[in-house]
């Protein structure tokens, strides 16, 4: 009797469509979550490697800020700052 039965190839492809389906949706860890996450996990590291760069940007600022000249070629092109006296123009 069940030699018959598991020789049925309709038995056994709706065996296999069932263990599919339970492995890519109904299960807790399924497939479907799985790519979700990874997907997530990929764009939480580009947004990593982003922040890295920006951090070792500001940290060379930071450095070069410690020095006078520096520090005034950057206040006067930022934040228009001038010496007593001076006139500046802005060109755009």
């Amino acid at each position: 009797m069940f030699k018959n039965l598991f020789q049925d190839r309709r038995l056994w492809i709706i065996m296999i469509a069932v263990f599919v389906l339970l492995i890519t949706v109904f299960d807790r860890n399924n497939l479907i979550d799985r790519w979700q996450l990874k997907e997530q996990i990929r764009e939480l590291d580009k947004q990593k490697a982003y922040y890295q760069q920006k951090i070792s940007e500001d940290s060379t600022l930071l450095e070069n800020l410690k020095t006078d000249s520096f520090l005034e070629q950057f206040a006067r092109e930022k934040y228009l700052m001038k010496r007593p006296g001076e006139t500046i123009y802005i060109l755009r």
